[in-house]
């Protein structure tokens, strides 16, 4: 393997000219660890298709040289990167912004359904696609002090690879139809960076108001559980604290065990199961008790102890293709499963000077599902601007769009929401009362359903052609591709599709977002499925607003066509204000 250590500005200058008219390079680092605001870039490794590879050693060659690496990595050649997220942190920390790029591992990821490696680290990629070995030792070796020849040579060995991978894996998006998607996915990388880059701010003082009131809410639910299960026998640990030996709340077979004895008979304890005993005072205070534990075991307690010093706020992960969806998943805090509770909500706050803007699509799987299926009076309803969930509470009880009450129309989100995906009527009676706090009985939800699909008869002749055919493969409207199997269940094979065209359009939006912000002091700070946050000084709140909204409804439209998207802004000092 050939390779030119370059130390200074004078030394790439002589390679400049290559560099810049190669239409395609590839890029690669060594870090010294893997936290960008604390850690420093080692190596920056520059493959091009018949030279050596440059190696620079930022050591040496940063600060002096950082114009100069700027005008390379920001010229407009395509850059090939494994992991892209995890490199651009990097250069974000520098304020360099490489682009355009192509990301063999997210390459990997879609092609996992078209016969590709279940893995897709370099070396499980380079094995599958061209049975060849990459020897990864070097990875964990100490990249601060001298440099030997063997981490020369691993460094230059990653980078290199790249041009030749990409080479293969081009072909095989084009093959199996993936190019727009791997378009979409390429984009959308720059802003799951800087949303991992820059975080979100959390008003400590809140959340720990927040905390006191929780275990509040613990304690009294425990009262009225102790009212069922009978006095507590306590002992006093060797650290002081009270231990209660004979009840124990989060154990299923004890809970199993208080319901017998208080005359509930159920074979389980989950909510769906105890759903239907709802008003039963010892019900209502088990959920308390289940509610107010999972938010401070889940929450409310290990989050504060995740806010990194240095910066003063909380910096999830994001798994950009984190589900078989297409959608992201998200960690170390997963702030996509935080509490929709405003008392959660209104503790993720603007810092001073700053404002929050956050938007979120309409109804987007649902303006989706109509998309698919064609339905005519679905779609008719969307391009004229009428709420579709008054619409359906109406045509499933016979009764004018005026006459529509609050109630009835919660109770038609169920429907929508529950419908569209296949739900039986015994699940839509189970689904409205979880979700949507709906009470309807057996009777009620057969009707509903009925009527529904006599409403809309394209999403029914959707769902009747793919009961009947069970295709083996489904694609999102931009491309993405699902396989199933012949025993998926029929729920899996509506909703992914229209899941993930829902998610494929999200992340359109967040690459032209990085565009359109691009030179302005407006961050991208989080994505929670159909909503996106931004961050902005106050003076241009207004222009991010637009901006935003612009940015999602575009990506909408051009994906839907002729489903037209809405998205709703809103400007405020808080995540709980939207």
């Amino acid at each position: 393997m050939d390779y030119i250590l370059i130390k200074n500005q004078d030394d790439i200058r002589q390679k400049l000219s290559i560099i810049k008219q190669s239409k395609i390079i590839a890029i690669d680092t060594e870090t010294t660890g893997l936290n960008p605001h604390a850690d420093r870039i080692r190596l920056i490794q520059i493959a091009i298709e018949g030279y050596p590879v440059f190696i620079l050693d930022c050591f040496s060659f940063l600060p002096e040289g950082i114009d100069l690496l700027k005008d390379i990595l920001e010229d407009t050649n395509i850059k090939i990167f494994q992991n892209a997220k995890f490199d651009l942190q990097f250069f974000i920390a520098l304020n360099i912004h490489p682009r355009p790029i192509f990301d063999t591992m997210l390459a990997g990821q879609l092609l996992r359904t078209s016969g590709g490696s279940s893995r897709v680290n370099l070396a499980a990629l380079a094995k599958h696609y061209m049975d060849e070995e990459i020897a990864k030792e070097e990875q964990t070796s100490n990249w601060q002090g001298e440099l030997n020849e063997s981490q020369l040579l691993y460094a230059a060995r990653d980078a290199e690879v790249l041009i030749r991978l990409r080479n293969v894996l081009v072909k095989q998006l084009y093959d199996n139809g993936l190019n727009t998607i791997a378009r979409i996915e390429f984009l959308c990388v720059h802003a799951i960076a800087q949303m991992e880059y820059t975080g979100i701010s959390l008003d400590m003082e809140r959340w720990k108001k927040l905390i006191v009131q929780t275990e509040k809410e613990q304690e009294n639910a425990q009262t009225i559980l102790y009212e069922y299960a009978g006095k507590p026998l306590v002992q006093r640990s060797l650290f002081g604290e009270d231990i209660v030996l004979n009840h124990n709340f989060d154990s299923n077979q004890y809970i199993l065990r208080l319901l017998h004895e208080n005359g509930i008979e159920t074979n389980a304890t989950s909510k769906r199961v105890l759903s239907v005993y709802s008003d039963h005072p010892l019900i209502k205070a088990l959920t308390s008790y289940r509610k107010a534990t999972k938010a401070l075991s889940s929450f409310l307690y290990p989050i504060p102890h995740m806010i990194y010093q240095k910066t003063n706020r909380l910096h999830p992960h994001y798994g950009q293709i984190g589900a078989w969806s297409g959608r992201m998943c998200c960690g170390g805090p997963n702030i996509q499963q935080i509490p929709r509770d405003l008392n959660f909500r209104a503790c993720f706050m603007a810092p001073p000077g700053k404002k929050l803007i956050i938007a979120d699509y309409s109804q987007i799987e649902l303006r989706v599902a109509a998309k698919f299926s064609g339905d005519k009076r679905m779609i008719a309803a969307y391009k004229n601007g009428e709420d579709l969930h008054s619409l359906t509470a109406s045509l499933v009880s016979d009764i004018p769009v005026d006459s529509v009450t609050k109630e009835l129309r919660q109770a038609a989100k169920a429907v929508n929401f529950g419908l569209i995906f296949g739900m039986g009527a015994a699940g839509l009676q189970e689904y409205a009362q979880q979700s949507y706090g709906v009470e309807m009985t057996l009777e009620q939800a057969t009707n509903f359903r009925s009527n529904f699909f006599k409403a809309y008869p394209g999403i029914a002749e959707w769902h009747r052609y793919i009961k009947k055919n069970k295709p083996v493969e489904e694609r999102t409207l931009s491309g993405r591709k699902f396989i199933f199997d012949e025993n998926s269940g029929m729920s899996g094979r509506y909703n992914t599709p229209v899941q993930g065209t829902a998610a494929d359009i999200v992340k359109a939006a967040l690459g032209t977002l990085v565009i359109k912000i691009r030179g302005t002091n407006i961050k991208i700070i989080a994505a929670v499925h159909d909503e996106i946050l931004l961050e902005s000084n106050e003076e241009e709140t207004t222009s991010a607003a637009t901006i935003l909204k612009d940015a999602m409804e575009l990506s909408g439209n051009a994906i839907l066509m002729t489903v037209p998207c809405v998205v709703d802004v809103k400007i405020s000092d808080s995540w709980a204000e939207k």
